[in-house]
């Protein structure tokens, strides 16, 4: 990753959240296929950058940015999927395969999920897989904080935040892999 598109990164990151929002296209697009390199070797602009999205309104960014959705994506799957690379504690509660497809209800998002046992690994990524053993449903806002540790599952589940169709079973295997996860995220400072 260049230090020019770090130093845009973090010029951008200083910005109101509708100026982060107009500068967010750009960013995505110099970040696309090298978002695991930023997270490895700048992990505290990625927890910056999550942080920041965080407090966007997702479905809206989204929606008035289609073509970014894959994108949008892409950066906070290849930083969770480095996170578990690197963290120990996550692997260790990987105990079993599940897949999941994420769709949300209020705008054009869907993406998945493949934690494998074996590897101990956790991948996620833009579009749907063909089979999945669950499929959540949610507002985007939602899903985001799924993926980033600001909802829990099991509490956002029981709260209807999301719809879960599948095995509760796996997702409830799910949720300790996702808590685990988003302690992970490096903290803004």
């Amino acid at each position: 990753m260049t230090d020019d598109v770090i130093q845009d990164i973090e010029a951008s990151l200083e910005k109101s959240d509708d100026e982060l929002e107009d500068d967010l296209p750009e960013l995505l697009a110099a970040m696309e296929g090298r978002t695991e390199d930023l997270v490895r070797e700048n992990p505290e602009t990625f927890g910056r950058v999550v942080t920041r999205m965080e407090s966007m309104d997702v479905a809206s960014f989204v929606s008035e940015n289609p073509e970014t959705a894959d994108q949008f994506q892409e950066l906070l799957w290849a930083g969770m999927n480095v996170l578990v690379e690197t963290s120990p504690e996550v692997k260790d509660v990987i105990t079993e395969d599940i897949t999941v497809n994420f769709e949300a209800e209020d705008c054009p998002m869907e993406g998945h999920l493949e934690v494998d046992k074996d590897a101990q690994t956790m991948h996620g990524g833009a579009g749907k897989l063909d089979d999945p053993m669950l499929e959540i449903t949610g507002p985007a806002d939602t899903l985001v904080g799924l993926i980033v540790g600001t909802v829990d599952p099991i509490q956002g589940f029981m709260q209807q935040k999301y719809e879960m169709d599948g095995p509760v079973q796996k997702g409830t295997r799910l949720a300790p892999i996702m808590n685990s996860l988003s302690e992970k995220v490096p903290a803004e400072s």
